[in-house]
C-alpha cells in the first residue's frame, strides 16, 4: 500500500507554525518504513501554504491509496475540507485522519464528516501499521487497536487503544528525510538561528482543567536517544537552534539534568527553547540548562490569582512565578511567560490581580509577558465545566460547522470556542486589558515580526491575505 501523510492547512496568515516540521506525522512514517514494507511519503500542507482543493490536486498526483491526515482542533475544518476535496476528485481514495482533534471526538467526526473513512484513535504507530495490512489483505478491522469507523449496518465501531509505547526508544526519530527541509527556517524568536523541533518525552501527568494532555502517562527517551536526534540534525541538516517541544521540560530533574550533561559532553554548539513549569525548577537546573544552550524559556503562569490558580488546577502559586522569572532571567535567559483571561470563576479582582502581574513580570529583565482568551478544546474538564454551566451546549458537535461570534475580538481562529459568562464578557475584559496593558504586543510589532519571517512567494502571498482579513475585520 501507498499512504501519504499530510497536515492540514491552518489559518490564512498563521506564519507562526510555518517552518516547524509536524513530529506526529514523521515519527509514523518512520515507523511505517522501518517495521513495514508499506510505502510512505510525507506532504505538509501548511508549510506549502497550499489550501484544501490544492492540497488534494497536489497529493493524489503521487497516486496514493491512503491518505492520513493529522489535525488539532484549530484546523479541524481545514481537515474536513481536505478529505472532501480528496473524496471529490478520487471517490475512491480510502481518507484516514489522526491526531490530538480526531481522537478525541472520532465518533461524532464520522456522524458529520462524510468524506472520513477512518479515525485512528491515540498513538498511531502500530495501529497505522496494522491498519494497511489489513486494507491490504482485504482482512477484518477488528484487529486495528485505536480505529474507529462504520460497519456495512451504519453502527460506528470503535476498537479498543493498545497500550502505549513505554520504552521511546524503540522508536525510529522521524522521517527527515521524508520532509522537505528546505522549507523548514523559522529561527528562534529573538534570534537569526534557523531551527527545527524536537521532543524529548510524551505525556503530561499535571491535571489543568484546560488542556487536553493532562493525565497522561509521562513517558521519557534516555537523555543519550534525545541528544543523538539532537546532533544529527545538528550534522546532518546544519540545524544549530532547536525547540524542545515538551510540555514540561524540567518535570524529572534528572532527565533535563542528563540532556544538558550530554549536550555539553559532546561540544554542541547549538542554542534552544524550552517549555517548563515555575514549579519545577531551581537555580541549579536553569544554570546547567543555559550552560547546555538553553537561550529562551517558557512558562505558563495563566493566572495572578491564587484562588483562580487553584480553580484551574495549575499547582503552582505566584511566589513560584515570580522566582522563576526572575532566576531564568539572571542566567541570562529571554523568558516568555504566558495568562489566560476569561477563566472560570474568574472576578474583576481576580483579573486584576493578573494584570498587576504582569506588569510586575514586565519590568524583569528579557521577561516579556503575553496573554490570550480561554479557549474551550474537547475532551477538558473545562469543556465539562463549560457544559454543566450553560456556557457551551451540551450537545455541541465539534466537527459540525461553526463560527465564534467574537474572533473578531480576539483576534484568533473563528473556529474556536471561547470561555465567556454573563459579567465578562470578551469585549469588556479586552477592553480591560488593552487599557492597561496594551494590545498583546502591539499590532504595529506583530506585523514586523511576521514581515521578517517571510521565506518565500508564498508566505507574502498569506500575510497579504491575513493582512487584507484584518482590514475588513
Amino acid at each position: 500500500m501507498k499512504i501519504i501523510l499530510t497536515t492540514s492547512p491552518r489559518a490564512e496568515g498563521d506564519l507562526e507554525r510555518k517552518g516547524l516540521p509536524f513530529l506526529g506525522i514523521g515519527y509514523i512514517a518512520a515507523y511505517i518504513e522501518k517495521f513495514s514494507k508499506h510505502q510512505v511519503e510525507i506532504f505538509d500542507t501548511h508549510t506549502y501554504g497550499y489550501n484544501p482543493g490544492e492540497a488534494a490536486q497536489k497529493i493524489l498526483e503521487k497516486t496514493p491509496d491512503v491518505v492520513g491526515i493529522h489535525a488539532i482542533t484549530d484546523n479541524r475544518f481545514k481537515a474536513i475540507a481536505l478529505a472532501k476535496e480528496l473524496k471529490k476528485r478520487n471517490p475512491n481514495i480510502i481518507v484516514l485522519v489522526g491526531g490530538p482533534h480526531f481522537s478525541i471526538t472520532a465518533k461524532n467526526a464520522l456522524e458529520t464528516a462524510p468524506d472520513i473513512d477512518y479515525v485512528i484513535r491515540g498513538e498511531g504507530e502500530r495501529a497505522i501499521i496494522q491498519f494497511l495490512d489489513a486494507i491490504e489483505k482485504k482482512e477484518n478491522l477488528e484487529k486495528v487497536s485505536g480505529l474507529v469507523y462504520g460497519d456495512e449496518n451504519g453502527r460506528i465501531i470503535e476498537r479498543p487503544l493498545s497500550d502505549l509505547i513505554m520504552n521511546l526508544d524503540e522508536l525510529p526519530m522521524p522521517a527527515w528525510h521524508l520532509f522537505d527541509l528546505k522549507m523548514y527556517t523559522k529561527p528562534i524568536d529573538g534570534t537569526d538561528v534557523r531551527a527545527v523541533g524536537v521532543l524529548s518525552g510524551r505525556g503530561c501527568p499535571n491535571v489543568c482543567v484546560y488542556c487536553a494532555n493532562s493525565r497522561t502517562v509521562l513517558r521519557l527517551r534516555s537523555p543519550k536517544n534525545f541528544v543523538d536526534e539532537v546532533e544529527f540534525l545538528n550534522k546532518e541538516y546544519g540545524y544549530k537552534g532547536f525547540d524542545f517541544w515538551d510540555d514540561t521540560l524540567t518535570i524529572v530533574h534528572e532527565h533535563v539534568r542528563e540532556i544538558c550533561n550530554e549536550i555539553l559532553r559532546r561540544k554542541l554548539d547549538i542554542i534552544w527553547y524550552a517549555r517548563a513549569r515555575v514549579n519545577t525548577v531551581n537555580e541549579d537546573i536553569l544554570k546547567l540548562m543555559r550552560k547546555a544552550g538553553c537561550v529562551r524559556i517558557s512558562y505558563g503562569i495563566e493566572s495572578g490569582s491564587p484562588r483562580i490558580l487553584k480553580v484551574i488546577k495549575k499547582n503552582i502559586t505566584v511566589e513560584q512565578a515570580k522566582e522563576a522569572v526572575r532566576l531564568s532571567s539572571k542566567l541570562g535567559m529571554v523568558v516568555v511567560t504566558n495568562f489566560m483571561v476569561n477563566l472560570p470563576e474568574e472576578t474583576a479582582e481576580d483579573l486584576n490581580l493578573t494584570i498587576n502581574l504582569m506588569k510586575e513580570l514586565r519590568g524583569v529583565k528579557d521577561s516579556y509577558p503575553a496573554y490570550g482568551f480561554t479557549v474551550i478544546y474537547p475532551g477538558t474538564e473545562l469543556e465539562f465545566m463549560a457544559k454543566e454551566k450553560g456556557i457551551m451546549p451540551r450537545d455541541f458537535s465539534w466537527n459540525s460547522p461553526y463560527q465564534s461570534e467574537k474572533y473578531k475580538i480576539t483576534g484568533d481562529d473563528p473556529s474556536l470556542f471561547y470561555m465567556e459568562w454573563p459579567g465578562a464578557e470578551i469585549e469588556k475584559i479586552k477592553a480591560t486589558m488593552t487599557k492597561e496593558l496594551g494590545t498583546r504586543g502591539g499590532i504595529l510589532k506583530k506585523g514586523i515580526k511576521k514581515i521578517k519571517k517571510v521565506r518565500s512567494f508564498g508566505d507574502v502571498k498569506s500575510l497579504i491575505k491575513a493582512g487584507v482579513k484584518y482590514i475588513k475585520r
